[in-house]
């Protein structure tokens, strides 16, 4: 009989696993189990209660051990060949990588490159042409035509200053030579070229020509700073009129109140008694919270040149007038694991999506060494014939030649992409009918290339996401023990009905009934008093049929039903257990029948039959056969557990 084994390894077996990063927990047969993958379930499986104490970890052991060893026997059953259990595997890895292909690495990037640059503000100047979001091709050719010139002066010397003030359409900035000071990101949906011009252009040099839903745009990187995050803040507000005339009095007057801040007197006091910002005069003069580009660029450096909450500034001038600001609480910048979901939510909705992707297929085709065969893509072009936008139009017999590769890995030829180009007809079919041949087939390729990219980068996803690795195990082998437990376990428990039989006759005292009663319903017309008590009366002494037999001579006056009940059953109401309780006269005024209830006997436990219990037997029975099972499985397969191993996890 093959049995589990502790094997205790010498000096050397030990020193060796001292210096494994990964080692093997336990065997079963010649397939290892390592610590790594002990870990990942049991943390998954047990959550907050994984506490590594020795009792918790032997326990989960002895499962996963049980587990395995059914996995290896599906494995030597060759449930793993049956096509429809590859088929639905298969589609699952594929829904899994997709979600790693296209939601986790994009999103990944897409968050570390946001919270990277909301660790700096980015101080640009723009020359903006504006485009209509339905522009007609001539509108946008022309707006094209007009910021590549601009681009063109700039480039031969002319200062981006001067262009944009003769250029620019954004008339709140170029008059100021395009600067539209301080910004940090994230950006609004639709300025991701903007936002990523702002961030990754050298400081002092210009953008190439980039767009948003504004139109299209040159921007000039003036300065980057440390991001100065948000604060909250209070002020007090003497105002200067349109004219000017009072500004004299309006810096003397803010300057007597900062001298009464000075002098102890309370902030918020000055600030409901004579700031002249209604809004915020009755709170004290707070404000709440604010960044950059909130309010006017010296109302904020002044708050945010405040060293610590509660320093107050110096008089401050701005549009509006003379401010005294006071910095209530600064907010500490987030770390990345606190900004992470806030960021996520934000770019889900931007069209930053659709970059990053077109990034990731790029670093797919580089990272795998992508080459196409422009020669054989040009033979296949020049081959196309007939309407594309026909549903029934097929492609060209080619000879079959590499198309593109990555590396050597992946060989994709001219008839694979044929095949696509037949099979998306809806595709073909959305392009407008003035789209020329070279485009059509170019944008398939385009599309054709994404898709082989992305099947190329599928299968190395085992190697870069252990997670991924481990999740694609645990379906696999979920599969095979589903498979092997229906086989062994739950179809033999429905269909052995023999063994059914003699499992239920050996267990019989462990599905009793529990003391009941028998319980009968008497119904007769309402408001006959006589007849109810005559029926009370033969009740006590004769069973239902009698009683109904003997008070239906003339005329069915009385009926009866009547059923077992458990001890403590809610339809026994508050009936004494005991023969012959009765309980109370229940009327119904719609049929005029009157109802009541009598315990006729009491019914010692006896055992359910098979029919009766029929659920619960059959599921004791497939725990049995689990355990017979399991034990014919321990029998059939040697099992070896590193107790050195084992030891080392305990941690209480």
């Amino acid at each position: 009989m093959k049995q589990i084994l502790f094997i205790s390894f010498c000096f050397l077996v030990f020193q060796s696993f001292a210096q494994e990063a990964d080692p093997i927990l336990f065997a079963v047969e010649d397939q290892d189990v390592m610590v790594s993958e002990f870990e990942y379930i049991y943390n998954k499986n047990n959550r907050d209660g994984a506490d590594y104490s020795e009792a918790s970890l032997k326990e989960y052991l002895d499962l996963y051990v049980k587990f395995k060893l059914k996995v290896q026997r599906a494995r030597d059953m060759k449930l793993d060949t049956i096509s429809q259990l590859q088929k639905e595997l298969a589609g699952y890895r594929k829904q899994l990588a997709n979600s790693y292909l296209n939601d986790r690495e994009v999103k990944d990037r897409l968050v570390r490159e946001a919270f990277d640059r909301m660790q700096k503000d980015v101080r640009i100047a723009h020359i903006l042409v504006q485009l209509q979001a339905r522009a007609t091709p001539a509108d946008t050719a022309k707006a094209y035509e007009t910021i590549l010139r601009a681009k063109q002066r700039i480039d031969n010397g002319e200062s981006f200053e001067k262009v944009a003030t003769q250029v620019s359409q954004d008339d709140n900035s170029k008059s100021n030579g395009g600067d539209i000071g301080y910004l940090t990101a994230i950006m609004p949906s639709g300025f991701y070229a903007v936002e990523s011009a702002a961030y990754d252009v050298p400081v002092g040099e210009v953008s190439g020509i980039v767009k948003s839903t504004l139109g299209y745009h040159l921007i000039k990187v003036l300065d980057r700073r440390p991001a100065r995050g948000t604060m909250d803040g209070s002020h007090i507000l003497v105002r200067i009129n349109k004219q000017k005339t009072n500004e004299s009095a309006a810096k003397s007057k803010i300057e007597q109140l900062y001298k009464q801040i000075q002098d102890g007197k309370s902030f918020e006091q000055i600030a409901r008694q004579y700031s002249e910002d209604e809004t915020t005069a009755q709170r004290g003069g707070f404000i709440g919270t604010f960044g950059i580009n909130t309010y006017d660029a010296e109302f904020e450096d002044a708050a945010f040149a405040l060293e610590k909450d509660g320093d107050i500034s110096k008089p401050v001038k701005t549009r509006l007038g003379y401010h005294i600001i006071k910095r209530m609480r600064k907010k500490k910048a987030d770390s990345f694991d606190t900004a992470k979901r806030k960021i996520e939510s934000q770019i889900s909705k931007n069209e930053r999506i659709d970059f990053a992707k077109a990034a990731l297929i790029q670093r797919i085709k580089e990272e795998g060494s992508f080459s196409m065969d422009e020669s054989v893509y040009r033979s296949f072009s020049d081959q196309v014939e007939g309407d594309l936008f026909n549903y029934r139009w097929t492609p060209p017999a080619v000879k079959e030649s590499t198309l593109f590769s990555f590396g050597d890995e992946m060989v994709v030829s001219n008839t694979e992409f044929a095949k696509f180009m037949r099979s998306n007809a809806r595709v073909r079919m959305r392009f407008p009918k003035t789209t020329s041949k070279e485009e059509v087939i170019q944008q398939m390729m385009d599309e054709f290339v994404k898709e082989k990219a992305l099947e190329y980068e599928e299968q190395k996803l085992i190697d870069k996401y252990p997670d991924f690795k481990a999740l694609m195990r645990e379906y696999e082998e979920g599969i095979l023990l589903f498979e092997a437990t229906k086989i062994n376990v739950w179809d033999k428990a429905s269909e052995d009905t023999v063994g059914l039989q003699k499992f239920y006759e050996q267990n019989q005292q462990n599905f009793m009934w529990g003391e009941r009663a028998n319980l009968v319903r008497y119904t007769l017309p309402a408001a006959n008093e006589k007849l109810l008590a005559k029926l009370k009366k033969l009740a006590n002494k004769l069973p239902a049929e009698k009683v109904v037999a003997k008070l239906n001579k003339k005329e069915s006056l009385v009926s009866f039903s009547r059923k077992k009940y458990e001890k403590g059953d809610d339809a026994l109401g508050t009936l004494e257990w005991k023969k012959g309780a009765v309980g109370p006269i229940e009327t119904d005024d719609t049929n005029q029948k009157a109802t009541f209830k009598m315990i006729e006997s009491l019914v010692p436990p006896t055992p359910k039959s098979l029919s009766e219990a029929r659920g619960y037997i059959v599921a004791d029975y497939q725990d049995q056969l689990e355990k017979e099972w399991v034990a014919s499985l321990r029998n059939l397969y040697t099992v070896q557990i590193n107790d050195q191993v084992f030891k080392s996890l305990i941690k209480k």
